[in-house]
């Protein structure tokens, strides 16, 4: 169980929790997530272990959906996410199409590797609305602490500048900063 589903699942109830979670994608909040986050850091620094920052965004398609049709679609993208990352790593939604994944322990190969197998995944899934079945890219950034960061700012920032360097590439892309 993910720490975003089991959660969810669990505390959903909760009127007070149940504000940590997105209704749509029933992944952390943008709030939830940067707590973490920012308590990710704090106990990788101290215990000196890796973890990596995955930026995931949708790419832009020339068609537009009706926000009932484009909220199943997040849904399952966010269930596809749920279902290719480990038990511990946690996903939060960020901005409407942007997820933040949080890879515990995962230095910046086995990220790389996580961030094309959540790439492929999705590329080959047909995603379905009311009136048809749709095809669509997500682009990846991916940054790793401390390999590329040793604090936060800093490690939003590369992974926010591997995900450009992806979108600019064209889309459907999984990339790494510099």
């Amino acid at each position: 169980m993910h720490i975003t589903s089991l959660n969810f699942e669990r505390l959903s109830g909760n009127k007070e929790c149940n504000n940590m979670f997105d209704r749509v994608t029933q992944t952390l909040d943008r709030e939830a997530f940067e707590y973490l986050l920012n308590l990710e850091v704090k106990k990788a620094a101290r215990y000196l272990y890796f973890f990596s920052l995955m930026v995931l965004q949708k790419d832009k398609r020339t068609e537009e959906f009706p926000p009932p049709e484009e909220e199943l679609i997040l849904g399952k993208l966010a269930s596809i996410v749920k279902e290719e990352v480990r038990g511990t790593d946690i996903i939060g939604r960020i901005e409407n199409e942007k997820f933040f994944i949080i890879l515990d322990q995962a230095d910046f190969q086995s990220s790389y590797k996580i961030g094309v197998r959540i790439k492929d995944r999705i590329e080959n899934y047909a995603f379905k609305t009311d009136k048809k079945r749709v095809m669509m890219t997500t682009s990846i950034g991916i940054a790793c602490f401390p390999t590329h960061a040793s604090d936060i700012v800093t490690l939003r920032q590369k992974a926010d500048l591997a995900l450009n360097m992806a979108i600019e590439g064209g889309g459907g892309r999984v990339c790494l900063p510099d």
